[in-house]
């Protein structure tokens, strides 16, 4: 091997060297940014298993739940929907009849507002007592003797034994809903009747108790204690899902691979860059040797394409 091979194997050499450094260089900020994102990305990583966790068991639980309590919901599947909706407009319409008859009385429009406002909503509130005598009713219709129940019934034995549903404190709070249904029909007719007469008095007064007695069988047709119970672990499940989604999604993880990436694609790219490099410098030793055929021959013998660069040989046999 000539001197000539051997700079520029040298040279080819530092190629593949001094590339991969500057891409080292290059990706060592990324590097950096990449491994300060570790530890959050670890703690992630472990409430995202815990948070795995969760979410398998709010699902299975609701699953059992609903094998089991399906055959018992009596509520229609809309109602609950229809409740929503309907309750603030009875509520409203409690709120609107006070509120006119405040200010037919004189009082200002933005005092009587407030007032009317809590009177609608007291009498909204009273409807409320209803679904707990919808869930008295119902509670007794699936009472059983605990012997009786399955397995699988036994983890919602609140729901089949007879025990005390509170029935004298429903009856005391159905009471009292009732009073205020009275106290507000009166406070109506009271003001209308003073303003405009008993006949109209009357008439907002027993529309106000309408309303507040509709308030009370919307809330007995929605009320359903074991769809409640499924709603609400299916909402369990539903909340475990997008607490979860969450965590998987945090720009931690992204901003991670991103830094990571973007190190490994420099580090590639550097790489690639050097082997280029030492190929060019390989080609520029080929180049030399070209250029002085008189000093190392214009190429390899026939059948001897592996031979050393510069090396012919002699018709005798040896190489010169």
């Amino acid at each position: 091997m000539t001197y000539a091979e051997q700079e520029y194997s040298a040279f080819a050499d530092e190629q593949e060297l001094i590339w991969p450094a500057e891409g080292m260089a290059a990706a060592r900020s990324s590097q950096v940014r990449a491994r300060a994102l570790d530890r959050g990305a670890g703690g992630l990583e472990f409430l995202i298993r815990q948070q795995e966790t969760e979410v398998s068991q709010a699902h299975a639980d609701y699953q059992h739940a609903a094998s089991v309590l399906t055959p018992y919901i009596r509520r229609e599947p809309w109602a609950k929907l229809r409740y929503w909706v309907c309750w603030p407009v009875l509520w409203f319409g409690d709120t609107a009849g006070v509120w006119s008859a405040a200010i037919s009385n004189g009082d200002i429009p933005a005092v009587a507002f407030g007032q009317a406002f809590a009177s609608g909503l007291a009498a909204a509130c009273a409807g409320l007592v209803g679904g707990e005598l919808r869930h008295i009713r119902m509670a007794q219709a699936r009472q059983r003797d605990v012997d009786s129940l399955t397995d699988d019934e036994r983890g919602y034995q609140r729901l089949f034994a007879a025990t005390d549903r509170g029935t004298r404190l429903v009856m005391l709070v159905g009471f009292l809903s009732l009073l205020v249904v009275a106290l507000l029909s009166i406070g109506v007719f009271t003001l209308r009747a003073s303003v405009e007469g008993s006949a109209s008095g009357l008439t907002f007064g027993l529309l106000a108790a309408a309303t507040a007695i509709g308030s009370g069988l919307l809330g007995y047709s929605a009320a359903d204690e074991v769809a409640d119970l499924l709603a609400a672990m299916a909402k369990r499940a539903r909340l475990a899902e997008r607490r979860y989604l969450k965590l998987v999604t945090s720009s931690t993880f992204s901003s991670r691979a991103k830094a990571e990436e973007t190190a490994r694609s420099l580090h590639e790219e550097y790489r690639l860059r050097g082997l280029t490099a030492a190929k060019r410098v390989e080609a520029l030793s080929w180049r030399v040797q070209r250029n002085n055929p008189q000093v190392l021959g214009h190429g390899f013998p026939s059948g001897d394409q592996g031979g050393v660069i510069g090396r012919r040989v002699r018709r005798g046999g040896g190489a010169s």
